[in-house]
């Protein structure tokens, strides 16, 4: 017999190595995120005129450091922790080989420490998209390659556990909604990382001068597209499994129809592939005709399994609660849970989504594509879908699970402040780039008073000094989280571990709910 963590409540059970493995992604994912908000909090406080924190070329190294944290490293590494919970506590099986998830860990590690090394240097200060013809150190292209394969690696394990968990007849039925959201995640990571491939091996040749010796820029955009912007509905769909999970943790809300969640989820599949193509739409590439039907048509059919995804998850908590006895139209909404962290960043995570997600449709069109593409409306776009949306939906999760995996989140009162803090801080960041957008305000730029004009643009200060302020107080927000999370981590497990035979069921509600 072996010691196995049990949570009473729940009924999940891990094994060590297991949990073991799933901490160290957690912990590995808090550290990274708590490295982007300092980088956003540079990026805010030099996009702001009133400040303008930082000269040109270190500003570009922060917004570097920011995109590439925020929106591969501090997600991915996180979603590892749901994979491995998703296909071991939730099937009633132990993982098939720890060995496997510690080399994918081992891999995606040493990929982000050359990522961010060469950032570092000043030698990759080439943002998040680090179009060719710029050319970063060679290492940066081979770190990007190497944390694909890490993430393959857990594409892999989650596989194989997937295949054993049927093999032993360990659950019965479908796989529960929280394992099959992450399957349909997993697919959805794969066919990115081919695109990574596509994108990373020819220019790895061509910045060490070896048999490439030009990237086409054009081609390098495409294939670079398939996969960032395919590898953001990974962050999607994982923002979803913990929505549907931090609704159960929280108030133990079950889905309204399990059939309805899971066609959702298999509509990512279908309509994700395609939409990097509205990144294109301006370039000359495909035609108009082969564009309009992967950006704009396909972009907007994108926008229905998250529309339902969005009804699904606040009716589930509707639903819980007027089984409870909570009457009137709005009573269920007077009691979500207004006092708990993880359903406050619950309703935040679903409506900034839901502005950031309808940001991203205006952008699939060419003509609002053309007018809208390079100004701060699509940071609007990323902030309210991503950085809004996923990692305040992965903080709620957060908020329920580690107490599920023993530790105690100290400072209620500080963790709800923090809630708030960062759901506000996120709509003032919001609004300060949706006004700044209508304004032609343009992005990645340190500075926007443009030397040398006959005259300042006034109209553009407000706008962007509100930026400032409400990113000052997301990224403190996030920063809160961190230390929270971090705290009880590192204060240790509240629960001895049970000596067990053998991994024992979930009790039915939890796994009713698929998490």
């Amino acid at each position: 017999m072996e010691a196995v963590y049990s949570d009473p409540e729940t009924g999940l059970r891990l094994d060590r190595p297991t949990r073991r493995l799933i901490l160290t992604f957690m912990g590995s994912a808090f550290l990274l995120l708590a490295g982007g908000a300092i980088a956003a909090l540079l990026v805010v406080l030099t996009r702001a005129p009133a400040i303008e924190l930082l000269w040109p070329s270190a500003f570009h190294m922060a917004l570097t450091f920011h995109g590439i944290l925020m929106l591969t490293m501090w997600p991915h590494v996180f979603e590892a922790a749901i994979w491995l919970w998703a296909c071991t506590s939730l099937l009633r099986t132990r993982l098939i080989s720890p060995a496997l998830g510690w080399l994918a860990y081992g891999l995606a590690v040493l990929g982000i420490l050359m990522i961010l090394g060469t950032v570092a240097s000043g030698r990759a200060s080439v943002m998040y998209t680090l179009y060719v013809p710029l050319r970063a150190d060679p290492l940066f292209y081979l770190g990007h390659l190497m944390y694909a394969v890490g993430l393959l690696t857990l594409m892999i394990l989650f596989g194989l556990n997937l295949l054993k968990a049927r093999s032993q007849g360990t659950y019965r039925g479908s796989l529960p909604l929280i394992t099959y959201g992450m399957a349909v995640c997993a697919i959805i990571t794969v066919v990115a990382i081919i695109g990574a491939v596509a994108a990373f091996v020819p220019a790895v040749l061509w910045a060490y001068r070896i048999l490439v010796s030009k990237v086409d820029p054009l081609y390098f955009k495409a294939a670079f597209w398939s996969m960032g912007h395919t590898l953001q509905y990974t962050n999607i769909t994982a923002m979803v499994v913990a929505w549907y999970a931090a609704a159960t943790f929280a108030v133990k809300a079950k889905p309204v129809s399990e059939k309805f969640s899971r066609w959702a989820f298999a509509l990512y599949c279908v309509t994700t592939l395609p939409v990097f193509m509205h990144h294109l739409l301006v370039d000359p590439t495909w035609s108009h005709a082969v564009k309009w039907v992967g950006a704009t048509f396909v972009g907007i059919l994108l926008g229905i399994p998250s529309a339902m995804h969005g009804l699904a998850v606040p009716a589930s908590v509707e639903k819980t609660l007027r089984e409870r006895g909570v009457g009137g139209l709005w009573g269920w909404l007077r009691q979500w849970g207004w006092d708990n962290p993880g359903m406050v960043l619950l309703a935040f995570s679903i409506v900034l989504f839901g502005i950031g997600g309808f940001d991203g449709t205006i952008a699939t069109t060419m003509q609002l594509n053309m007018t809208r593409h390079n100004t701060m409306w699509i940071p609007a776009h990323i902030h309210g879908a991503l950085a809004g949306g996923a990692t305040l939906g992965f903080m709620a999760f957060a908020y329920g699970f580690l107490p599920h995996l023993g530790f105690e989140i100290r400072g209620k009162g500080l963790a709800k402040f923090q809630a708030w803090l960062t759901g506000i801080g996120f709509i003032i960041l919001m609004v300060g780039m949706h006004w700044g957008a209508h304004m032609g305000v343009p992005r990645r730029m340190q500075s926007i008073r443009f030397a040398g004009a006959d005259a300042p643009v006034p109209n553009w200060f407000s706008s962007m000094n509100l930026l400032g302020l409400g990113g000052v107080l997301a990224a403190l927000g996030v920063l809160l989280f961190a230390l929270i999370a971090l705290v009880a981590m590192f204060s240790g497990s509240k629960r001895e571990p049970e000596m067990v035979a053998e991994l024992k069921d979930l009790r039915p509600a939890l796994r009713e709910a698929g998490s």
